[in-house]
Protein backbone atom coordinates (compact mmCIF):
# COMPACT_ATOMS: atom_id res chain seq x y z
CA UNK A 1 0.00 0.00 0.00
CA UNK A 2 1.27 3.22 -0.66
CA UNK A 3 1.16 6.21 1.52
CA UNK A 4 1.45 10.09 1.08
CA UNK A 5 4.04 12.39 2.24
CA UNK A 6 1.81 15.46 2.52
CA UNK A 7 -1.47 16.26 0.88
CA UNK A 8 -2.81 19.76 0.69
CA UNK A 9 -6.96 19.90 0.88
CA UNK A 10 -8.96 23.37 0.89
CA UNK A 11 -5.97 25.62 1.18
CA UNK A 12 -4.23 23.38 4.83
CA UNK A 13 -1.11 21.26 3.93
CA UNK A 14 -1.17 17.98 5.91
CA UNK A 15 1.61 15.74 6.81
CA UNK A 16 1.67 13.25 9.75
CA UNK A 17 4.73 12.65 12.21
CA UNK A 18 5.63 9.64 14.36
CA UNK A 19 3.00 7.45 16.38
CA UNK A 20 0.16 9.56 15.49
CA UNK A 21 1.32 12.95 15.00
CA UNK A 22 -0.26 15.53 12.51
CA UNK A 23 1.01 18.71 11.07
CA UNK A 24 -1.71 21.13 9.95
CA UNK A 25 0.59 24.13 7.64
CA UNK A 26 -1.89 27.33 7.19
CA UNK A 27 -0.83 30.75 7.10
CA UNK A 28 2.55 30.16 7.15
CA UNK A 29 2.31 27.93 10.37
CA UNK A 30 1.85 24.76 11.69
CA UNK A 31 -0.18 23.73 14.18
CA UNK A 32 1.01 20.14 15.56
CA UNK A 33 -0.97 17.50 17.15
CA UNK A 34 0.92 14.58 18.98
CA UNK A 35 4.02 15.62 17.54
CA UNK A 36 6.53 14.77 20.09
CA UNK A 37 9.13 16.35 17.57
CA UNK A 38 8.30 20.16 17.78
CA UNK A 39 10.58 21.01 15.13
CA UNK A 40 8.92 23.38 12.93
CA UNK A 41 6.20 23.99 14.66
CA UNK A 42 3.59 27.14 15.84
CA UNK A 43 1.53 25.37 17.71
CA UNK A 44 1.73 22.04 19.81
CA UNK A 45 -1.76 20.28 20.68
CA UNK A 46 -1.18 17.23 22.72
CA UNK A 47 -3.78 14.99 23.41
CA UNK A 48 -2.80 13.24 26.58
CA UNK A 49 0.57 12.31 28.15
CA UNK A 50 1.41 9.06 27.26
CA UNK A 51 5.23 8.54 25.47
CA UNK A 52 4.91 8.77 21.42
CA UNK A 53 2.43 11.55 21.89
CA UNK A 54 4.12 14.02 23.91
CA UNK A 55 7.53 15.05 24.47
CA UNK A 56 9.28 14.66 28.47
CA UNK A 57 9.64 18.82 28.03
CA UNK A 58 7.34 21.46 26.94
CA UNK A 59 8.50 22.99 23.68
CA UNK A 60 9.07 27.06 23.86
CA UNK A 61 5.50 27.20 21.63
CA UNK A 62 1.61 27.77 22.42
CA UNK A 63 1.15 24.64 24.10
CA UNK A 64 -2.56 23.05 24.48
CA UNK A 65 -3.09 19.78 26.47
CA UNK A 66 -5.16 18.54 29.18
CA UNK A 67 -1.68 18.22 31.41
CA UNK A 68 0.31 21.48 30.37
CA UNK A 69 0.80 24.28 28.88
CA UNK A 70 -2.36 25.70 28.35
CA UNK A 71 -4.70 23.62 30.48
CA UNK A 72 -7.78 22.24 28.40
CA UNK A 73 -11.36 20.18 28.82
CA UNK A 74 -13.58 18.27 26.24
CA UNK A 75 -16.19 21.36 25.19
CA UNK A 76 -14.00 24.44 25.37
CA UNK A 77 -13.48 26.44 22.32
CA UNK A 78 -10.78 28.62 21.47
CA UNK A 79 -8.87 30.92 19.13
CA UNK A 80 -5.60 29.98 18.07
CA UNK A 81 -4.89 32.78 15.84
CA UNK A 82 -5.51 33.36 11.84
CA UNK A 83 -9.30 33.00 12.16
CA UNK A 84 -8.40 28.95 13.03
CA UNK A 85 -10.64 27.61 15.54
CA UNK A 86 -10.33 24.81 17.98
CA UNK A 87 -13.08 22.72 19.79
CA UNK A 88 -11.73 19.90 22.34
CA UNK A 89 -13.71 17.00 22.55
CA UNK A 90 -13.56 13.68 24.32
CA UNK A 91 -11.30 10.54 23.89
CA UNK A 92 -10.94 7.81 26.22
CA UNK A 93 -10.99 3.82 26.66
CA UNK A 94 -14.19 2.39 27.89
CA UNK A 95 -14.06 0.65 30.84
CA UNK A 96 -15.91 -2.88 31.37
CA UNK A 97 -14.45 -3.30 34.91
CA UNK A 98 -11.21 -2.85 34.81
CA UNK A 99 -8.01 -0.81 34.14
CA UNK A 100 -7.73 1.15 31.03
CA UNK A 101 -4.97 3.02 29.63
CA UNK A 102 -6.80 6.13 28.82
CA UNK A 103 -9.53 6.92 31.64
CA UNK A 104 -12.22 9.54 30.92
CA UNK A 105 -10.81 12.64 31.48
CA UNK A 106 -7.32 12.04 31.36
CA UNK A 107 -7.28 12.76 27.31
CA UNK A 108 -8.69 14.66 24.74
CA UNK A 109 -9.06 14.76 21.33
CA UNK A 110 -9.29 18.17 18.92
CA UNK A 111 -11.40 19.86 16.30
CA UNK A 112 -9.58 22.24 14.30
CA UNK A 113 -11.34 24.69 11.93
CA UNK A 114 -9.55 26.58 9.28
CA UNK A 115 -10.98 30.03 7.58
CA UNK A 116 -10.95 27.93 4.24
CA UNK A 117 -13.94 25.52 5.68
CA UNK A 118 -11.84 22.72 6.34
CA UNK A 119 -12.74 20.64 9.80
CA UNK A 120 -10.15 18.15 10.86
CA UNK A 121 -10.51 16.32 13.52
CA UNK A 122 -7.35 14.52 15.53
CA UNK A 123 -9.80 11.92 17.14
CA UNK A 124 -6.30 11.03 20.22
CA UNK A 125 -6.19 7.75 22.24
CA UNK A 126 -9.90 6.76 22.17
CA UNK A 127 -12.23 3.82 21.18
CA UNK A 128 -15.66 4.39 19.57
CA UNK A 129 -16.64 6.26 22.05
CA UNK A 130 -20.57 7.66 22.15
CA UNK A 131 -19.61 11.46 21.70
CA UNK A 132 -18.52 10.78 18.40
CA UNK A 133 -22.24 11.18 17.25
CA UNK A 134 -21.74 15.12 17.84
CA UNK A 135 -19.52 15.45 15.35
CA UNK A 136 -21.29 13.89 12.92
CA UNK A 137 -21.30 16.12 9.69
CA UNK A 138 -18.31 18.36 11.24
CA UNK A 139 -15.68 16.55 9.80
CA UNK A 140 -13.91 16.76 6.61
CA UNK A 141 -10.38 14.85 7.56
CA UNK A 142 -10.53 12.58 10.57
CA UNK A 143 -7.00 11.13 11.96
CA UNK A 144 -8.38 8.01 13.75
CA UNK A 145 -6.30 5.54 15.76
CA UNK A 146 -6.70 2.26 14.07
CA UNK A 147 -4.48 -0.59 16.34
CA UNK A 148 -7.08 -1.61 18.95
CA UNK A 149 -3.80 -1.17 21.31
CA UNK A 150 -5.72 0.80 23.87
CA UNK A 151 -7.48 2.39 20.84
CA UNK A 152 -9.97 1.49 18.31
CA UNK A 153 -9.41 -1.50 16.38
CA UNK A 154 -9.75 -1.51 12.48
CA UNK A 155 -13.59 -2.40 13.11
CA UNK A 156 -14.24 0.08 15.38
CA UNK A 157 -12.58 2.88 13.19
CA UNK A 158 -14.24 1.75 10.38
CA UNK A 159 -17.48 2.03 12.00
CA UNK A 160 -16.58 5.76 13.28
CA UNK A 161 -16.04 6.53 9.79
CA UNK A 162 -19.51 5.45 8.95
CA UNK A 163 -20.74 7.75 11.75
CA UNK A 164 -18.83 10.89 10.84
CA UNK A 165 -18.81 10.45 7.13
CA UNK A 166 -15.48 12.51 6.52
CA UNK A 167 -14.54 13.08 2.93
CA UNK A 168 -10.58 12.02 4.00
CA UNK A 169 -10.08 9.21 6.79
CA UNK A 170 -5.85 9.22 7.93
CA UNK A 171 -5.50 6.33 10.15
CA UNK A 172 -2.64 6.82 12.93
CA UNK A 173 -1.70 4.41 15.67
CA UNK A 174 -1.92 1.49 13.09
CA UNK A 175 -0.33 -1.35 14.92
CA UNK A 176 1.13 -2.42 11.44
CA UNK A 177 -0.47 -3.58 8.02
CA UNK A 178 -2.99 -6.40 8.51
CA UNK A 179 -5.12 -3.66 10.66
CA UNK A 180 -4.48 -0.62 7.67
CA UNK A 181 -5.52 -3.29 5.15
CA UNK A 182 -8.64 -4.67 7.40
CA UNK A 183 -9.53 -0.95 8.09
CA UNK A 184 -9.36 0.47 4.45
CA UNK A 185 -11.42 -2.21 2.90
CA UNK A 186 -13.96 -1.63 5.37
CA UNK A 187 -14.06 2.26 5.52
CA UNK A 188 -13.29 2.98 2.15
CA UNK A 189 -16.79 2.51 1.25
CA UNK A 190 -17.68 5.31 2.94
CA UNK A 191 -14.49 7.78 2.86
CA UNK A 192 -10.87 8.37 1.41
CA UNK A 193 -8.51 6.62 3.44
CA UNK A 194 -5.42 8.23 2.54
CA UNK A 195 -2.46 6.08 3.99
CA UNK A 196 0.30 9.04 4.86
CA UNK A 197 3.65 8.42 5.53
CA UNK A 198 5.46 9.57 9.21
CA UNK A 199 3.81 6.84 10.96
Amino acid sequence: MRALRALTFRGVKISRRGLAGAILTYGGESICIDSVDPSGCSIALYTHNHPGHSPPALPGIPVYSPFAGRIVAPGERLELGKGVRLTVVHAYNISLGGAVAHPRGSGVGFLVEFPTGLRVYHAGDTDLISEMVELRGRVDLAFLPVSGQSVMNPEEAAEAVRTLRPAIAVPVHEGGISRLRVFKRLAQPYTQVVLMEGG
